[in-house]
């Protein structure tokens, strides 16, 4: 089993990047963090983030001479969340592979199809079958589990919960790190994947790109329940969320105060609030963690380069 369990934020904006004087403790990279347990790293999302990560990872991979096995895992195909993709330098390695899951959506019948058009011109110059890694896609919703599993770089992607491939999940103790989904249908217009990672003891919960309801997301709740950390959206002040003419009510993004809730409800250990709005400068991020903290006394606002332990 993993003697460690780690993650490091590499990008906690929304919609866009930002740059400036206004955004240096926090940093102004979109959606992408990595999670490590013993030898295994997931990737969480693709934002401009990613091309950070892609710099360590070269840097590991000229110190180690080591091909590069990556596996990364797509919330959903929207810009900030994809945007660090076509950067991300293992994909023009011969000797990496690229493991990439995502949901599928209303236009595509693939999430390997819909990045297959995000990937390509005119949006993008260099289509993917020019890149020269080894390439997987595979689709993922809430009924799947990935398994890794001591001994194989492939993970294992299956449904325990269903009688005819339940026998398919390995024996729990080979497995060093287990990643499940739920759906989130409140943020439009193709909804998001929520995945919670588990490794020994430890439990992490990724829930961005997500808007409370009344009473609080009663399956997020459950999903999330007794997690050691929950790092949820929390783009809004609840003053722009509700302000006139322009509400961002029904924009599929919460503020910190349905992030508190819903970590007091959930009995985690530790709110980390994620996916800040690129108006948002360094000082009103202090305010916003002061006001987390007073709803969820452990309560940090995430910034890029943050790195953490459980």
């Amino acid at each position: 089993m993993p003697s460690d369990f780690s993650v490091k934020f590499y990008g906690c904006r929304g919609s866009i990047p930002v740059s400036g004087t206004d955004h240096v403790r926090y940093g102004g990279q979109t959606s992408c963090l990595t999670v490590r347990a013993g030898s295994r790293e997931i990737i969480l999302d693709a934002g401009s983030g990613l091309v950070s990560h892609s710099n360590d990872l070269i840097k590991r991979y000229i110190e180690t001479q080591q091909p590069l096995e990556t596996y990364v895992f797509i919330t959903h195909a929207h810009l900030d969340h994809l945007i660090g993709l076509p950067y991300f330098a293992p994909m023009y390695m011969p000797d990496a592979s690229v493991s990439i899951w995502g949901p599928q959506n209303m236009r595509f019948d693939s999430f390997e199809e819909t990045i297959d058009a995000f990937m390509s011109p005119p949006f993008f110059p260099v289509p993917r079958y020019e890149m020269q890694a080894d390439f997987r896609f595979a689709d993922i919703g809430e009924a799947d589990v990935i398994y890794f599993v001591e001994g194989q770089d492939a993970p294992i992607q299956c449904r325990p919960r269903h009688p005819r491939t339940a026998g398919q999940a390995p024996d729990p103790s080979q497995i060093e790190l287990t990643l499940e989904c739920m759906r989130g249908y409140n943020h439009p217009k193709s909804g998001v994947n929520i995945y919670k990672i588990s490794a020994g003891d430890k439990t992490l919960v990724y829930a961005t790109d997500t808007e409370g309801f009344v009473k609080g997301d009663r399956r997020l709740i459950e999903f999330a329940r007794g997690a050691d950390v929950l790092i949820h959206d929390a783009m809004y002040t609840e003053e722009r969320y509700v302000s006139m003419p322009v509400p961002t009510q029904g924009y599929g993004h919460s503020t910190v105060e349905i992030a508190a809730s819903l970590a007091k409800a959930a009995d985690v250990g530790q709110l980390f609030l994620f996916h800040h709005d690129p108006g948002n400068n360094d000082n009103t991020l202090d305010e916003l963690e002061a006001r987390g903290k007073d709803l969820f006394e452990n309560t940090l606002v995430a910034r890029d380069e943050m790195e953490i332990t459980l």
